[in-house]
């Protein structure tokens, strides 16, 4: 075998080794965020419980919880047809205007909505204590075309009528939002990562797995086949 050879099958060696290598750390860094969330999600369930909202197979638009009134509709055109601007009301003030959505022309029950804004009571278990959650998608699809974060808001109000608002990204999120927005646009995130709400996510993770561990046998096989050669010119020199 010549000095060329010999150091490119070296070098083969390395590269299947480090590529290898690689693959493992990313297959043991969602492994650890995997067990994390799952920790996160559990927890979660212990400490709170979702309340139905729904009447008659849906929810209504207008929601009262401790005098606090909601109110969920399509804006009217100057003609008196139903624009595709969604708008939010609370204690029938503006607070939202979401446009860029699609929905029925004469929604019925919040179902008309969910891709952009979603209603929902959670009650902590502990103390029997219930919010009303208002959450919303404030970013569509169609204005996520060039990149920018998507941008959801949320609306909390408790028992005593206080109202809590928060506007955030994805990776801004805290972990009682992570719940909150989760259904909007039919996405599932997770706090520490996404990987066990995705379809197929535990097969690429297995998929990763053996690929490194096909490239770190491969990378020391080929460097064993390298070294015999040199020990046999050496004992030849």
């Amino acid at each position: 075998m010549t000095i060329n050879k010999k150091k490119r099958m070296l070098y083969a060696s390395y590269f299947l080794f480090i590529t290898g290598f690689v693959a493992m750390t990313l297959v043991a860094y969602f492994l650890i965020q995997s067990i994390r969330e799952s920790f996160y999600q559990n927890r979660f369930e212990n400490q709170y419980e979702y309340m139905s909202l729904e009447e008659d197979g849906d929810v209504y638009p207008i929601q009262v919880f401790h005098g606090v009134k909601m109110n969920t509709f399509l804006e009217e055109k100057e003609s008196g047809k139903k624009s595709e601007t969604i708008l939010f009301e609370v204690k029938d003030e503006p607070e939202a205007e979401l446009k860029g959505f699609k929905v029925q022309s004469d929604p019925r029950g919040m179902s008309a909505y969910e891709e952009a804004i979603q209603y929902k009571v959670v009650k902590e278990k502990e103390t029997n204590k219930e919010s009303f959650i208002i959450a919303m998608r404030m970013t569509p699809e169609s204005g996520n075309l060039n990149g920018k974060p998507v941008k959801y808001r949320t609306y909390s109000v408790n028992e005593n009528g206080v109202i809590k608002k928060s506007t955030f990204t994805i990776d801004k999120k805290s972990k009682l939002e992570t719940q909150w927005i989760r259904g909007l646009s039919g996405a599932k995130y997770g706090y520490y990562t996404d990987l066990p709400y995705q379809k197929g996510g535990t097969l690429s993770l297995i998929a990763l797995t053996f690929m490194g561990c096909l490239f770190i046998i491969g990378g020391v096989l080929l460097r064993r086949k390298v070294l015999p050669v040199e020990r046999n010119q050496a004992a030849l020199g």
